[in-house]
């Protein structure tokens, strides 16, 4: 009797226990689904142009398209992006960003990979203006880049940020909604 006692008591620890993780992830589904709806604006199928300086000084103009979708029941977004260059129309850059928000440390996050090879682990903030802003560590510094969205016009502006806080423009972007 004693073993069929312990027994239905360990079953109720296990499933008061099982209740209350679910509980939680519920909670941290809601959170994160929240602060993702902050940039439910983003959504759609978005062309413009822009250009970017390389590290030689090089000046290449563009014309992009960024493909950004909600996902995982809104917890993330997908962003696809493709650059072709304006003087030949060939692929310049090709992207994949996936952004979701860290309810541990309660701030985005973003994992992004090109089509070159490079990927980068980012952390990401909605400013006072409404402005989201990302970047990652490079050597010497900082990219730093500023996401501006209108009702259908995105605004975007890459830094490096010399480590003695120093900033120079490296890329722009101006996008308009298309679908």
């Amino acid at each position: 009797m004693k073993t069929v006692k312990a027994i239905f008591v360990f079953i109720v620890v296990l499933y008061g226990a099982l209740l209350n993780h679910v509980a939680k992830a519920q909670e941290m589904s809601t959170t994160s689904v929240a602060a993702m709806e902050k940039l439910s604006t983003w959504v759609g199928k978005w062309k413009g142009k822009g250009w970017s300086i390389d590290q030689t000084q090089q000046k290449t103009e563009f014309t992009v398209e960024e493909h950004i979708q909600l996902k995982v029941g809104g917890n993330a977004i997908l962003a696809e992006g493709i650059g072709r260059n304006k003087s030949d129309g060939k692929i310049g850059f090709e992207s994949l960003g996936v952004l979701y928000f860290n309810n541990e440390k309660k701030q985005y996050e973003m994992k992004s990979l090109t089509a070159d090879g490079n990927q980068a682990s980012s952390s990401g903030k909605i400013n006072e203006q409404g402005q989201f802003i990302w970047g990652f560590d490079v050597p010497g510094g900082s990219i730093r880049y500023t996401i501006t969205l209108g009702t259908d016009a995105w605004h975007e502006k890459g830094e490096f940020v010399m480590a003695s806080g120093q900033a120079f423009t490296i890329l722009e972007m101006n996008l308009t909604k298309i679908k």
